[in-house]
C-alpha cells in the first residue's frame, strides 16, 4: 500500500500566522494606542546643586533625581517673610526674599534669587541673583548673572563670583566676572573688578584698579 502523508492545515486567524499587510496594520494601530494612552510629559532642564551638570526632570514636578549624581533635588520655589526660621534652602526653583524680611546666616542655593528684604549669609544661583534692597552680605556670592537695581547699596564683603553683571545702584566690594559687567547710568561700582569686558555707561562711575 502507499505512504500517504498528509499536510497540515494552517487557518491564519486559528494558527496566528497573519499575512504581513494584516500584521503590519495591526503593529500600527496598537502602536498608536499605546502612544495615545501614555502622552509626553512636559520636560525642563534644571541645574544640579550638587554636581553642576544639566538634567532633564518633568516640568511639573516638586522633586527629581539628578540623572548624574543620582541626588535628590528639590524643585520647589520659595517664599521667605518677616519671621523665617528657615535659613538654609537648597532647590532648582526660585527664591524670593520678601520686603521687609531681616535674616541672616543663611545659606542659599537655588536657581533664581530676588532680595527685596535685608538678608545676609552665602549665596549660590545657577541663574540670576537681583538685589532690589540695600544690606551688607557677609557670606560668599556666586551667580550667573548678578544685578543691582537703582536706588540700592550693596556691600559684598567676601565679594562675587559671576558670569556677567548688570549694576544700576551702588555695588561695593571685589567683583570677579568671567563675561562683561555693565555699570549703568547712575550706577557705581567701588572695589576692583577684574573682567574681560568692563563698560560703564555715561553718568555711570567706576572707582578702582583698571579691570584686569
Amino acid at each position: 500500500m502507499a505512504d500517504f502523508r498528509t499536510s497540515p492545515l494552517v487557518v491564519a486567524t486559528v494558527s496566528g500566522i497573519l499575512p504581513a499587510d494584516e500584521r503590519d496594520r495591526r503593529v500600527a494601530l496598537s502602536s498608536f494606542a499605546a502612544s495615545a494612552e501614555r502622552p509626553a510629559v512636559p520636560m525642563r532642564e534644571v541645574v544640579c546643586y550638587e554636581c553642576g551638570k544639566r538634567t532633564s526632570v518633568p516640568a511639573a514636578a516638586l522633586s527629581a533625581n539628578c540623572t548624574h549624581c543620582h541626588t535628590h533635588l528639590n524643585m520647589v520655589d520659595v517664599e521667605m517673610k518677616p519671621g523665617s526660621r528657615r535659613l538654609t534652602v537648597r532647590t532648582v526653583g526660585k527664591v524670593t526674599v520678601q520686603p521687609d524680611t531681616v535674616l541672616s546666616h543663611l545659606s542659599i542655593v537655588c536657581s533664581d534669587m530676588r532680595i527685596n528684604g535685608q538678608v545676609s549669609g552665602s549665596f549660590r544661583c545657577f541663574g540670576t541673583l537681583t538685589f532690589a534692597h540695600s544690606m551688607r552680605v557677609e557670606g560668599a556670592v556666586k551667580a550667573a548673572h548678578l544685578i543691582v537695581e537703582k536706588g540700592c547699596e550693596v556691600v559684598l564683603a567676601e565679594g562675587a563670583e559671576v558670569k556677567s553683571a548688570f549694576i544700576a545702584g551702588r555695588l561695593s566690594g571685589v567683583l570677579d566676572a568671567r563675561g562683561p559687567v555693565t555699570v549703568a547710568r547712575g550706577g557705581e561700582l567701588l572695589g576692583t573688578c577684574r573682567s574681560p569686558q568692563l563698560e560703564v555707561q555715561p553718568g555711570g562711575r567706576y572707582s578702582g584698579p583698571p579691570a584686569a
